[in-house]
């Protein structure tokens, strides 16, 4: 029975599945609709393929994207005066980037009304203070954190006994859709977009100039949306006098 693809469904959004068989409708591809996004061949292994790809650009076009955002918690005491955490480590799931100005701490015991802000200090300054000498052993409650050249976190200073939970966020990183059933993180009324590019593709690869030229003109004002909708408003500057 071929699944009917004109409507959202009821998850909060298209599936992969509903997703390649509305590129196969707006690309005028002859035959049915595809039952499974595994396995296929030929024209139909195509279509899948130009479906995650698409997925996997608008996802790469910004690394800080909202709907990539996630959240990230791990205490520091299950290994004593542990300086460097993993990704892993903290907690997170297909990690990309740390959101820098999100992390924050407090004493374990004393739960949140002992939070506070814990910034950031590029890696460079870091290491010349909180990894040099004697500093490397001088245990406290860590007041700034930086990011090392393999985006781990580091403390410092390293933490003491304590007990701390530090908690933030983090951008997931681009992945693919996988499963008949996987929604995109794209809002619902923004997921068409992943259709548009990816019948540019096919309009490329078939020598069908309308198919790019519609491709490209509906993506670009889905993307102008996207945009508004999931990025970070642009901001001023402090006056320069």
């Amino acid at each position: 029975m071929t699944i009917i693809v004109n409507a959202i469904n009821g998850n909060g959004g298209f599936t992969f599945l509903q997703l390649v068989q509305r590129l196969r409708s707006e690309a005028g591809v002859s035959g049915a609709d595809p039952a499974t996004c595994q396995g296929q061949n030929g024209e139909l292994m195509r279509l899948v393929r130009w479906i995650n790809d698409a997925w996997l650009d608008v996802q790469n076009k910004h690394w800080d994207w909202f709907f990539l955002r996630s959240q990230f918690s791990f205490q520091t005491n299950t290994a004593a005066n542990q300086q460097l955490y993993t990704p892993a480590q903290c907690g997170t799931n297909n990690f990309g980037n740390w959101k820098r100005d999100s992390l924050r701490i407090y004493t374990t015991a004393l739960g949140f009304p002992n939070e506070m802000i814990l910034p950031f200090a590029p890696y460079d300054e870091f290491r010349n203070l909180y990894l040099y000498g004697a500093n490397r052993t001088n245990y406290m409650r860590p007041s700034l954190y930086s990011i090392d050249p393999q985006k781990n976190l580091v403390l410092g200073g390293p933490p003491d006994l304590v007990g701390y939970t530090i908690n933030g966020e983090y951008y997931q990183v681009a992945t693919y859709l996988q499963n008949d059933t996987d929604i995109p993180l794209l809002p619902p009324q923004y997921q068409m977009i992943i259709v548009w590019k990816a019948l540019q593709w096919y309009g490329l690869y078939e020598g069908a100039e309308e198919a790019v030229t519609r491709g490209t003109q509906e993506y670009n004002k889905l993307m102008l949306l996207l945009e508004k909708d999931q990025m970070a408003a642009i901001g001023f500057g402090e006056p320069l006098a």
